[in-house]
């Protein structure tokens, strides 16, 4: 092995290669070659446009050889700069016309140099005058490159010209491109950060970079045939390859070229150090592979790198990659992979004639580490309170709407791809489910805001509601009806009739005011949280002319008043409409990521205040679900939560004397449960949102399960014992009793 390869980690003996990795920014590097006979080089030329008729030249006299000669030069580099290389070689003289034959090797060759430099384009202006002598006539050209890894350069270089009986004609050789190309070889040397980090709240890592370890051959360091039939009998009992195979690695790889052959681990190179050090052409190289060492926490929020799709290819080129790296495809490794990624740099060289000419160098835009606002205790938990139950839970903290924690079932581990589809997707951003019955928070807000209802006006419940006339009855979920019962109360028992009336209402007094108060509520729109995320759908009038074809009737908005019809919202839109309801109206985005923090749509950049004379009786109504023993939805999931801070701490009431119980601050739970209606006889989507306490919000949680049946008596217990382990309280048992509630 040539001593120029035994670098630190190879005089170490490979063992301290983790340590390394961890604390040295390491870059790899790729190269692209373009060959001595550029003009012939294999690639697609670029589409040629119609080609325009023959430059017309009048018979050449001694008085005006100079204007013809100007007049060749700005026909040749105009045809050049539209890429009309038919018209450019129209212009060429004899030589390089027998030289390329035809115009497609001329596309070739500038093609060759836009692949070698990856760049997009270039610009070709002629500088300077002509100098005119014995029938030839020189120009110099500067030729501007946009290149995608090293950035904008120019080249200067010149361009012969010659007399013939036809006119001026192009003497045109590859060095016009770049001087020195017709006898050298371009290369570039890319030089690609190492992906950043992705770590929890707490500092626990979820996606890193794991170095490895490769060997590889270069092929041109290979004394002779011998050299070579030795060095192919050591590396194949090294890799377990066939000679053959590891041959073809390397056979048609540039001669200079580090050409990878297999993986190996430090303890092999150790046995094999002596052998392989004989060796010039054998070298060793430090790379680099994802890694998630907890590969199934919270496996949709960070999500996973693969190969760059066929689709993005292009794109992925314009920011300066050369196709074969690893892109983030899904979660944050997607969202964040610009910041993850970093950009590529490098540095264009030109060898020729023994020389290296340094034609453009871009540095490396350094990647970085991205910090989750997950907390792994209350993540996990999440995960496993959802079990295989197909839903998503969402957990916010109520102050800024950092999310805490985020699950979705089905789900799948990052340590190996997922076989079905349906597990990637992240049921609480991406997942759309009529809402149900927590969407009565809206239909309150819209009827008190556009003044047609009062939180103590009274509705009569006899179990049925014929707003609509008889034939178009609706029923209460509660067969006997709620009787009389004010609005307030009504929310509080997620009484329906009370809801259709405030429908009907609505849709008198204007059929869209309900469909706008859901999208101040951020229904219907992104959130702008950093993951794939869908809209949802708030249907409104012209939605539904435009989309069915049909007029808006009253039942549409009856219908939506009880959050069902086509309303469509995920459960992380609920959360930040809870989390609003909390905070006093403020609907702000969530986020996931703590640092460092991207760019988000321009909708979602500022909190939004939503103006909310109703908000009090909502909260009021929302506290008592949890606590009215009477009208509350999900009292009897929440009739032994019974807990008061006390020097801040959290005890259970009882353990408290009288007195201090009395005094004591409570741990008191507002909270809305919800039965959606999934259509024919599947069963309903269960829902419970809540935030919590009540009076000071610190922590909001949604729960959506699908298929499952009644909110209160399925999603409600989640979402307890997440806000109890979220305070450190013993997880309760879900009561076995079940009873219809909304």
């Amino acid at each position: 092995m040539h001593p120029a390869r035994r670098d630190e980690r190879w005089l170490n003996r490979w063992r301290i290669i983790g340590a390394i990795a961890k604390f040295t920014d390491v870059f790899t590097r790729s190269w692209v070659v373009v060959g001595l006979l550029i003009a012939s080089c294999a690639g697609s030329p670029l589409p040629p446009a119609s080609q325009p008729a023959p430059h017309a030249q009048p018979t050449p006299t001694p008085d005006y050889p100079l204007a013809l000669a100007a007049d060749v030069l700005r026909a040749f580099t105009e045809a050049l700069n539209r890429q009309d290389f038919s018209a450019a070689f129209a212009l060429l003289a004899d030589a390089p016309r027998a030289t390329l034959r035809d115009s497609t090797a001329l596309a070739r060759s500038y093609q060759a140099v836009l692949v070698a430099a990856a760049a997009q384009s270039f610009y070709i202006e002629p500088r300077g005058g002509l100098l005119v002598q014995d029938g030839r006539a020189t120009a110099a050209l500067a030729t501007l490159w946009e290149s995608n890894v090293v950035g904008p350069f120019t080249v200067t270089s010149t361009l012969a010209l010659t007399f013939t009986q036809a006119g001026w004609r192009v003497d045109w050789t590859p060095d016009a491109i770049i001087p020195g190309l017709a006898e050298g070889v371009l290369r570039l040397d890319r030089e690609v950060p190492i992906r950043g980090a992705i770590y929890a709240a707490d500092g626990t890592p979820l996606a890193v970079q794991q170095p490895f370890t490769v060997l590889g051959v270069q092929r041109g360091a290979i004394a002779d045939a011998e050299e070579e039939a030795r060095l192919l009998a050591l590396l194949s009992a090294v890799t377990g390859l066939a000679p053959e195979a590891i041959k073809a690695k390397y056979a048609d790889q540039p001669a200079d070229w580090f050409s990878p052959i297999a993986e190996v681990d430090g303890e092999t190179l150790d046995a094999h150090y002596a052998e392989l050090e004989r060796f010039p052409a054998v070298g060793v190289r430090l790379s680099y592979r994802r890694a998630y060492p907890q590969p199934d926490l919270a496996p949709h929020v960070v999500g996973f790198v693969g190969p760059i799709p066929a689709e993005s290819l292009e794109a992925y080129r314009a920011l300066g990659y050369q196709g074969d790296e690893q892109i983030g495809l899904a979660g944050v490794e997607a969202t964040a992979d610009g910041v993850l990624a970093g950009l590529p740099g490098g540095q264009l060289k030109l060898f020729a004639n023994g020389s290296v000419t340094l034609l453009a160098a871009r540095p490396p835009e350094p990647a970085q580490d991205v910090t989750l606002t997950i907390s792994p205790p209350l993540q996990l938990t999440a995960q496993r309170l959802l079990g295989a139950q197909a839903g998503a839970v969402v957990v916010l903290r109520a102050g800024d709407n950092a999310v805490l924690a985020m699950a979705s079932w089905p789900s799948f581990s990052l340590d190996k791809r997922p076989r079905a589809s349906g597990s990637l997707l992240n049921r609480a951003t991406q997942g759309q489910y009529p809402a149900g019955s927590t969407f009565k928070m809206v239909t309150m807000a819209a009827a008190i805001g556009e003044g047609l209802a009062q939180p103590a006006e009274v509705f009569r419940d006899p179990g049925y509601w014929d707003g609509l006339g008889r034939a178009f009855r609706k029923t209460c979920w509660l067969r006997g009806g709620h009787g009389r019962i004010t609005l307030q109360d009504g929310l509080t028992a997620s009484c329906n009739v009370v809801f259709y009336a405030l429908g009907l209402r609505l849709h008198q007094h204007r059929p869209d005011a309900l469909s706008e108060y859901a999208r101040r509520f951020g229904f219907g729109r992104l959130t702008g949280i950093e993951l794939p995320e869908a809209a949802g759908l708030v249907p409104d009038p012209d939605w539904k002319r435009h989309a069915l074809g049909a007029a808006w009737t009253a039942g549409d908005t009856v219908n939506l008043a009880i959050g069902q019809g086509t309303l469509l919202v995920t459960p992380l839109q609920v959360a930040q409409m809870t989390a609003a309801l909390a905070n006093g109206g403020m609907l702000r985005r969530p986020y996931i990521i703590a640092a460092p923090r991207l760019a988000v749509p321009q909708q979602a950049e500022s909190p939004e205040r939503i103006e909310l004379s109703a908000l009090s009786a909502i909260q009021q109504a929302m506290i008592g679900v949890t606590r009215n023993p009477r009208l509350g939805t999900a009292t009897y999931r929440f009739s032994d939560f019974d807990y008061c801070f006390q020097d801040e701490r959290i005890l259970p009431c009882r353990d408290l004397s009288a007195r201090a119980r009395a005094r004591a601050r409570r741990l008191i739970v507002a909270g809305k449960s919800g039965t959606a209606q999934a259509g024919g006889d599947a069963k309903p989507f269960a829902w419970f949102t809540a935030y919590a306490p009540a009076d000071a919000p610190e922590i909001v949680v949604t729960v959506v399960l699908e298929n499952a049946g009644e909110g209160s008596a399925l999603a409600a217990p989640l979402a307890r014992q997440l806000i109890e382990r979220y305070y450190g309280l013993p997880l309760s048992s879900a009561p076995r009793e079940r009873r219809v509630g909304d």
